[in-house]
């Protein structure tokens, strides 16, 4: 397990005597923005004729990506042609959500005790030139939200795999949400502190968030993405925020929770992902995510207009 390779310059010859080397568990680096890779990729991936055939065609307007869903195995954003082909496509999205799943919670059983895994998906697109509405682009820095898929307090976690044969993919990273929070959150328009059901939700530990079929969406939810949304269209942050360049070389695995960090995917194509969504019951660091920094602010905001 190793960072990825980092753009920009590096002090060297320098040595702190107070610096210690204990490094922090990894979900407590996850949890506070860090992206961690791991190359070669710890899991099987699709070799041989099953790496070519998952060069497939992606359908027009309303499907980012090739979608998998693990709950009914379904596929869905390809132009499909036979059955044969749409069987095969099922299949291998199934081996990949399985074998991530089962890494992952070796890897991270705290998570996996109360988490929901999301879609994975097939990213056949070439970042840098495709054609998306201002919104829905990969390439502009944002944290992420589900506008279909409300996490309700949850924090997503996600797996990429660069499964391109030749070329690496590249990231770029900012500023945390913390940071992006204390900036623009009144701003972006903060939840009123009687509206947030999701802070009660919260507050009694449970782990029923994770309901089937329930797309119920909170306060949280509506804030991340207009805060999703006012990023990718706020010029002064996509063009003076300080980046951080990150270049993942073919058969690369990384992690990170995307509601931590903001990011942009720069350049790329023939990538799987999948998402995670972590109850926040099982995270090492719960007062430091998303959720509770906005009901700090949210608080901190009623007490002064009280005062």
């Amino acid at each position: 397990m190793k960072k990825a390779r980092l753009a920009g310059p590096t002090l060297t010859g320098i040595k702190d005597p107070y610096m210690t080397t204990t490094t922090p568990p990894l979900e407590e680096r996850l949890e506070r923005g860090e992206i961690t890779t791991f190359a070669p990729c710890p899991f099987a991936l699709p070799t041989g004729d099953d790496l070519a055939f998952l060069t497939q065609q992606q359908v027009g307007a309303g499907h980012k990506n090739i979608s998998f869903n693990p709950a009914n195995h379904a596929v869905s954003g390809f132009v499909s042609h036979t059955p044969e082909q749409v069987d095969r496509l099922q299949n291998l999205m199934g081996d990949f959500s399985q074998r991530v799943q089962a890494w992952l919670t070796a890897l991270l059983p705290r998570y996996a005790a109360g988490w929901q895994p999301d879609r994975a998906s097939l990213r056949t697109e070439e970042e840098a030139t495709r054609r998306l509405r201002l919104t829905a682009r990969n390439d502009l820095l944002h944290f992420d939200a589900f506008p279909s898929r409300p996490t309700r307090g949850a924090r997503i976690l996600r797996c990429y795999v660069n499964i391109n044969p030749t070329d690496e993919r590249v990231w770029a990273t900012s500023d945390s949400f913390a940071k992006v929070l204390e900036k623009f959150g009144a701003t972006v328009g903060l939840p009123t502190r009687d509206s947030n059901t999701w802070v009660r939700r919260l507050g009694q530990g449970l782990l029923g968030l994770f309901q089937p079929n329930v797309l119920e969406r909170t306060e949280y939810d509506e804030f991340m993405l207009r805060l999703h949304h006012f990023l990718k269209t706020c010029d002064d942050f996509q063009e003076r925020a300080a980046r951080r360049l990150w270049h993942f070389p073919p058969g690369t695995a990384w992690l990170l929770f995307s509601d931590a960090i903001s990011h942009a995917e720069l350049r790329g194509q023939h990538a799987l992902e999948h998402s995670f969504f972590v109850a926040p019951e099982t995270l090492a660091l719960p007062a430091e995510s998303p959720a509770a920094l906005l009901d700090r602010m949210i608080c901190a905001n009623s007490t002064s207009r009280a005062a």
